[in-house]
């Protein structure tokens, strides 16, 4: 054989070498990810769409038309700022470390950011009362059923027609209808907007989407302020309160937070076949991220003609390549995420769950990349991980629900204690004693799976607490942990020692905060 035969030979070999490698290896790569799928779904986990849509809702019990409505009926909704924004008022204001104001006792409202008056705030209210009746109308059919096409993926699902902005809106203007009514020494009134809060909360639980679990969490610490201003009124029947403890219990926080986990993870698979099958729909995506950073005032110094080459060849080895490992590690990441809320829900415990979870994100190694936002804010995009930083932030949801949840926990049980309290002229002296009557069974603390803690005060109150994020019983400590100072006096705190259940601050306490609202107001 001549010289010049066998170099062609080798060379043919050498070249197809370096054409099979690349190519088997992204075979081996996709056979891989999809072998662990199939796993999943012999385990039995809803991995495709069918599995993790929520069930249809019939017609006559929709009520997202009548929210629509209600919202565009509120002064201002169309074009300019509405009255109830401008006139707004919150409650629970923290003032003190485990000191809560009643907002409602208040000759006016202050804060930062000026003062009002409680008459500015009743016309605003009075002026858009056919608005709130409307609302008022889902607490008798509390469920919404937008046409969310999930099957488009998440990357492309349009959240605009979740309405999540207009439904927290209208929890914080029946906030403010119902302090006002406390402030008229009307709680029933006050009860009602609660009660409406608190369908939305309802409404809004079979969305399952993670957008709209954070804005259920939002809208339930609304109600939770309320709930507390309410509480401090003497003129509660025990039927409403009956009626706002059964709400709070028919309220479910970590169940939601496991069919909104298999929903983004679906739907993330259904987004990841357009990305790999379509340069333009991939194309797409980067240029929604480049949108929302230009949206936030920032830009991409990098756009040369060989920055945008490099960027082509990158596209280029993520949809051959270097998708798939990151696409499972992506889905071993919501593994894990979906593996906790299952575990809190069998046990009734956090802190296990949580190390446990921490401690295999770790393994994963997806605890150390970025999550998606810094990615955005930063605009360097690593190709490597792109998929798997998802699962970083996701990874805050869980305890984010543990906060909400132990809250939730707090105030069934302080509404119980109010109810007896109404019943017996005092408080009980252990939780024991709320069973079977006020509450099922001894409220249990969510962080440790253990109960509530709970103790009679000889002023003649009641100091009960959860033991909060550091998972330690500190006797109901409500101050921050040693060497954290901060601004806020938030009572569930991730550094607090404990979660105690505010009591109202004195007249001393209310008086000392004024002082430091007027210093900062002054400084601005």
């Amino acid at each position: 054989m001549s010289r010049r035969r066998i170099i062609f030979i080798v060379g043919g070999i050498v070249s197809s070498v370096v054409v099979l490698i690349p190519v088997i290896l992204h075979y081996q790569l996709r056979a891989k990810t999809k072998a662990y799928i199939v796993e999943l779904k012999a385990q039995g986990e809803p991995m495709d769409l069918a599995a993790v849509i929520p069930p249809p809702v019939p017609p006559d019990q929709n009520s997202a038309e009548i929210f629509l409505n209600a919202d565009g009926m509120f002064d201002g909704s169309s074009h300019t700022e509405s009255s109830l924004e401008t006139n707004s008022v919150y409650g629970m204001k923290m003032v003190a470390p485990g000191k809560a104001m009643i907002r409602w006792q208040q000759p006016d409202i202050r804060d930062i950011d000026g003062t009002n008056s409680w008459e500015n705030v009743s016309a605003a209210i009075v002026q858009n009362v056919k608005a709130f009746a409307v609302l008022r109308q889902i607490i008798e059919k509390p469920t919404f059923a937008f046409p969310i096409k999930y099957e488009r993926g998440v990357a492309d699902l349009d959240f605009t027609n979740l309405h999540l902005i207009e439904s927290r809106r209208s929890a914080q203007r029946l906030e403010s209808a119902a302090l006002c009514a406390l402030h008229q020494n009307d709680p029933g009134s006050a009860v009602k907007n609660l009660r409406a809060i608190l369908a939305f909360e309802k409404a809004m639980r079979d969305e399952r989407l993670a957008i709209s679990e954070l804005v259920r969490i939002a809208i339930a610490n609304i109600a939770l302020a309320v709930n507390w201003e309410i509480l401090q009124s003497p003129d509660l029947t025990d039927r409403q309160l009956a009626e706002l403890q059964n709400d709070w219990t028919g309220l479910e926080f970590i169940r939601a937070e496991e069919n909104a986990l298999t929903m983004e993870r679906a739907t993330a698979e259904i987004s990841l076949a357009k990305w790999r099958s379509s340069h333009s729909e991939f194309q797409n995506s980067l240029d929604l991220k480049k949108k929302a950073r230009e949206s936030m005032g920032l830009s991409d110094d990098d756009e040369t003609i060989l920055s945008k080459a490099k960027t082509t060849t990158k596209v280029f080895m993520w949809r051959n390549w270097w998708s798939y490992p990151d696409e499972l590690r992506m889905l071993k990441g919501y593994q894990v995420l979906v593996d906790t809320a299952r575990r809190v829900e069998t046990n009734g415990c956090f802190t296990i769950a949580l190390k446990k979870q921490d401690s295999e994100l770790n393994q994963l190694g997806i605890s150390e990349l970025d999550n998606e936002f810094d990615s955005l804010f930063s605009g360097k995009m690593d190709f490597h991980s792109m998929l798997s930083e998802s699962i970083n932030t996701l990874a805050g949801l869980s305890r984010k629900v543990m906060r909400i949840e132990a809250a939730r926990q707090m105030i069934v049980t302080a509404i119980a204690l109010r109810r007896y309290q109404l019943k017996h002229g005092n408080y009980p002296a252990d939780l024991n004693s709320l069973v079977p009557e006020f509450v099922f069974a001894v409220p249990i603390d969510p962080v440790d799976g253990n109960p509530l803690r709970y103790r009679q005060k000889a002023d003649g109150t009641f100091l009960l607490y959860s033991v909060g994020e550091n998972g330690k019983d500190d006797g109901g400590d409500p101050s921050l942990e040693k060497g954290v100072t901060s601004s806020s006096y938030n009572w569930q705190s991730p550094h607090a020692l404990d979660w105690v259940w505010p009591q109202p601050a004195t007249e001393e306490e209310i008086q000392a905060y004024y002082k430091q609202v007027s210093t900062k107001s002054n400084r601005r």
